[in-house]
């Protein structure tokens, strides 16, 4: 009879970790501890099945091991909740403007979650649930790669209604048993991205467990398991191939939520049940993360999910447009082109505009969600000589149809911008679906606006400090209110005051740009200069040698003194 407790296991796990395997795993726990990665957290593209690939001979001394489940795990949790969602999506193409729902208004449809007993991986509860959109529709694209149809979703609940069962199901069966609980999702969009933007979109307050949540990323751990196994390649990390690399069953007669969380199951049992310490043992604590963001009042946030060719003045027109103004950004030096993203990170002159830096989670940077997250000046020191300055220029980029370059200043948009996300220049000849789209139900929840402006009128929501169509702010004072509970920091953003100043050299108040859409304004700061160009007048950061519209060299530069970013 084994004379070990369980407690007893996972203290020798712990010491195993610390002894055994510290040089083999350094470089993975660093990327993940600080935040250096560069994988994107979006949601798992649908593959299309066809023909399946033979498995790398290679590969077979491993695969070979299809282990039953093990009959004590390390995991050092009572439950496990695997979690997964489906939301509204669209593509088309052909032509990108015509798109109807984007990755930054996409919407759950589905939510399910699988609890395990985390000793022995047993299933206890499984829960599926599909949830009504409010603001976008079900359009033909989503059906065919979700196969939810609109008969399912038509008289279904609301997201808040499913987030309180699942709540309802924790607290009444975790919580009070006194249990310990950790989330397990297949990537980081649903927990990271999706469902705190959404949530945020909908003034649904999140239970703290969710809004700052303990979680495994399968992803990540088949990182960590392939620490141990470097003769093992993928072909990538989708369910499907994973199932086929590891000779697991994928679950096929369940909705689409429930097979992915019982598939997702079937690798978790094949993962652990090789016993590797550092596999499904130490999870990703986003709570703790933000805590220590807020001890030490870091000034530094991390940026992952960037577009590849994303240059310095994006980031810097992407936190203008919110209000914020970053004082120095670092990209980590990518060490694989094939990856469509980047990660880096951003300092800013207070703790208080690093707190609001993080209410831009989810947001959009053209078409791609960006996980903004809690950093420290520790972290950038660790990074080292991994981190190089963003492109002041992109290189030149691929036109996709309906993308155009602005005639005022040469930059290149995205089919589904009406105005420059660069200088504002309006679109002189935009597609016919920009701006057009409306969903086909739009209900007003609470602290919804319409833009005052009289030729916009646009439905925003309530966490919006701008109109996302025309760029004007919500009416209101400048205030900063907190609504949080548990802990949480909610902030609410108003206009920030007018600029102080020279007086610009165009009507807009920002920098001479001109076009017609409603600026907002910039606050102007010692050092920062407007172009000497009669033709420009752009009002520029003080870090900038030259204008970030038309180039023209700084009249004025000083003397260039060493960047500091620690306090």
């Amino acid at each position: 009879m084994d004379s070990f407790t369980d407690q007893d296991r996972k203290r020798k796990a712990e010491e195993e970790i610390n002894n055994d395997i510290v040089s083999k795993k350094i470089l993975l726990e660093e990327n993940e501890k600080y935040g250096i990665k560069d994988e994107v957290l979006t949601k798992e593209e649908p593959v299309i099945e066809k023909e399946d690939k033979a498995v790398p001979k290679e590969e077979s001394s491993v695969i070979k091991q299809n282990s039953p489940p093990p009959v004590d795990t390390l995991i050092p949790f009572d439950r496990l909740i695997v979690l997964h969602v489906e939301a509204t999506c669209d593509e088309n193409t052909t032509n990108p403007a015509a798109v109807q729902v984007t990755k930054e208004n996409s919407e759950i449809i589905e939510l399910a979650f699988v609890v395990l007993d985390a000793h022995n991986l047993k299933v206890l509860h499984k829960k599926q649930i599909y949830v009504k959109p409010e603001r976008t529709t079900l359009t033909p694209f989503c059906t065919e790669v979700t196969g939810i149809q609109w008969s399912s979703l038509e008289n279904a609940g609301t997201l808040k209604g499913a987030i309180d069962e699942l709540d309802q199901y924790i607290q009444q069966n975790i919580e009070e048993e006194k249990k310990s609980f950790c989330f397990v999702t297949h990537g980081g969009w649903v927990l990271r991205i999706q469902l705190p933007r959404e949530s945020r979109d909908k003034n649904i307050e999140l239970p703290n467990y969710l809004a700052y949540c303990r979680m495994f990323d399968l992803k990540q751990e088949i990182q960590r398991w392939q620490v141990h196994h470097p003769e093992v390649s993928f072909r990538s990390t989708s369910l499907r191939d994973l199932c086929d690399l590891f000779k697991q069953e994928r679950v096929r007669d369940q909705t689409v939520g429930l097979n992915a969380c019982l598939t997702t199951i079937n690798i978790i049992r094949y993962l652990t049940s090789f016993r590797h310490p550092d596999v499904f043992v130490h999870p990703i604590d986003t709570n703790a993360d933000l805590r220590q963001f807020k001890k030490e009042e870091s000034l530094v946030i991390h940026l992952a999910g960037l577009p590849y060719e994303v240059t310095q003045g994006e980031l810097e027109a992407w936190f203008s447009s919110n209000g914020l103004r970053p004082t120095t950004m670092w990209m980590i030096q990518p060490g694989d082109h094939s990856k469509p993203s980047i990660s880096g990170f951003v300092l800013f002159q207070t703790h208080m505009d690093a707190m609001r830096a993080l209410s831009l989670n989810g947001r959009c940077l053209g078409d791609r969600p960006i996980e903004v997250c809690p950093s420290s000046s520790r972290v950038v020191d660790a990074a080292g000589n991994m981190l190089v300055s963003f492109p002041l220029q992109a290189k030149s980029r691929h036109l996709r149809p309906g993308d155009w370059n602005c005639s005022n200043c040469g930059f290149h948009n995205f089919a589904s911008r009406r105005y420059c996300f660069k200088c504002n220049f309006e679109n002189p000849s935009p597609s016919p679906q920009v701006g057009t789209y409306v969903p086909h139900s739009s209900p007003f929840t609470v602290g919804d606006w319409i833009c005052a402006n009289q030729s916009c009128s646009y439905h925003n929501y309530a966490s919006r400090v701008q109109c996302k169509k025309c760029g004007a702010y919500k009416p209101g004072g400048n205030k900063i209110i907190n609504t949080a509970r548990n802990g949480q920091y909610t902030p609410h953003y108003g206009a920030p005051p007018p600029a102080t100043g020279p007086p610009t050299s165009g009507p807009s108040g920002y920098g001479g740009y001109t076009g017609g859409r409603p600026h907002h304004h910039i606050t102007f700061r010692p050092g920062d200069w407007y172009c000497p160009n009669p033709a420009c007048g752009f009002q520029n950061f003080a870090s900038r040698q030259s204008c970030f519209r038309c180039y023209t060299p700084n009249p004025n530069q000083p003397p260039q003194a060493p960047q500091h970013y620690w306090r």
